[in-house]
């Protein structure tokens, strides 16, 4: 290869080194045995097969975890609604109710009611189940049982209360329909009229511890104009006796005789002397 000299003749300018070609390139590099190529491939499947049997079983174990925790979480909800069902059918709100007879209501037939659902309540089943371990489909079934469980003491409380609530409410109806006959009957009847007007404000109200209270005290308040009406009514009739006992007295008690009755004398018996000596 010919050097280039410059213009003005001076020493040649060096040029860069060549670039091999592709060819002389492969032919450089050392070539890799033919039975490597197999042990390699064969190492990297050993490989991806252990890392996918691995991430199976930490996710199983995940979920496995999951599940237990969603079982404990249902149990804790289930053991609650059970014990809500069982005081509430223990409570004095709902003996109070139960004790209510049939005619203390407006309808009978929600006393009834009320008695056979509470019957059916106290034979719920009580026992909840434990959460299994190990067995990802034993816990999954049995929090859906424990669910269920939970579900049904929840209703249970819920219609008991709802019958309760009809007792309750048809009792009243029938404590506002008494008292409004006594307010209509009591009219001129009670001692304090006062008493009334405490009664007709207290129907208004729909309590019935109020109204009760009201009632009581026109009927207290009725047998007190009753009491003094039949006392000044004997006093009347006593002192009327009395005046006519006194009058019967004052008629027969003195004695004024006969004017015609009295015994007078002889006065045509006596002797008179006749002239010439006789005796007439």
């Amino acid at each position: 290869m010919k050097e280039e000299h410059n213009m003005s003749g001076s020493n040649p300018v060096p040029q860069p080194p060549t670039e091999p070609s592709g060819a002389a390139r492969a032919a450089s590099k050392p070539k890799r045995p033919k039975w490597l190529v197999p042990v390699i491939a064969g190492g990297c499947a050993v490989v991806l097969a252990a890392g996918g049997i691995g991430g199976y079983l930490y996710w199983n174990h995940d979920r496995l975890t999951a599940a237990s925790e969603e079982c404990a979480t249902s149990y804790d909800k289930a053991v609650k609604a059970r014990k809500k069902l069982t005081e509430y059918l223990k409570s004095d709100a709902l003996q109070t109710a139960v004790t209510v007879k049939d005619s203390e209501v407006k309808d009978a037939k929600t006393v009834g009611t009320l008695a056979s659902t509470v019957k059916a309540a106290e034979k719920t089943k009580t026992t909840v189940p434990e959460c299994p371990s190990g067995n990802r489909a034993d816990i999954e079934a049995t929090t859906k049982e424990i669910d269920g469980l939970a579900t049904a003491y929840a209703k249970t409380v819920s219609e008991v209360a709802d019958r309760a609530d009809a007792v309750n409410g048809s009792k009243l109806d029938k404590t506002v329909a008494d008292a409004t006959k006594i307010l209509n009957d009591s009219k001129g009847r009670v001692k304090d009229d006062k008493v009334r007007a405490a009664l007709e404000h207290a129907i208004k109200s729909k309590d019935g511890k109020t109204i009760s209270d009201a009632v009581k005290a026109v009927n207290d308040s009725i047998k007190a104009k009753s009491d003094a009406d039949a006392k000044a009514r004997a006093e009347k009739e006593k002192q009327a006796a009395d005046n006519a006992a006194q009058a019967q007295t004052d008629n027969s008690g003195s004695y004024t005789g006969d004017t015609t009755g009295g015994y007078t004398g002889y006065t045509g018996g006596g002797y008179t002397q006749s002239q010439g000596g006789g005796y007439t």
